[in-house]
């Protein structure tokens, strides 16, 4: 139900969770797209890849960005098959496969990047100046209660 149109009896916080819950629900759908988009997690690789400007491990990229070694594989996998990374054995220990990006994969995640940025551009122009300072306080600031309220941070909400 729209913010707007919550009982009155409804305390602001549950008004808040209620019109974030449905801004998700809406924005699921887009999401969703943006995720296909990605490759379900290549551009992310890619993008770490360039960063480093290095041989990786893939147990690397495992941790880097928080995923299986097996969800690693595949997009590797995949990756390699488009000519965008290049995996090699590690001449100094042949147990160790190494992770290379190729020039395509480099100029990929440039463009997506190039293209992100342009995006952000576009929505904090429409969103204004002031809007754009509020939102990115509101933000930083959500993201730190989150972080405070994390399972994992001492004092964080309690299990159960």
């Amino acid at each position: 139900m729209p913010w707007e149109e919550n009982q009155n009896s409804l305390s602001y916080v549950d008004k808040a969770l209620a019109a974030f819950n449905e801004i998700m629900a809406n924005s699921r759908k887009d999401m969703m797209e943006n995720l296909n988009r990605a490759h379900k997690g290549e551009l992310f690789v890619l993008h770490y890849l360039a960063v480093c400007n290095r041989e990786v491990l893939p147990s690397e990229l495992s941790a880097a960005l928080q995923a299986s070694t097996a969800r690693i594989s595949a997009l590797l996998g995949a990756l390699e098959k488009k000519g965008q990374i290049v995996r090699d054995i590690d001449k100094s220990n042949r147990r160790n496969i190494l992770v290379t990006i190729t020039e395509e994969g480099r100029n990929r995640a440039e463009a997506e990047m190039k293209e992100m940025k342009n995006r952000m551009v576009r929505i904090f122009t429409d969103m204004g100046e002031a809007d754009t300072i509020e939102f990115i306080r509101l933000t930083r600031l959500f993201s730190e209660l989150m972080q405070k309220y994390s399972p994992q941070e001492e004092g964080g909400m309690p299990s159960g």
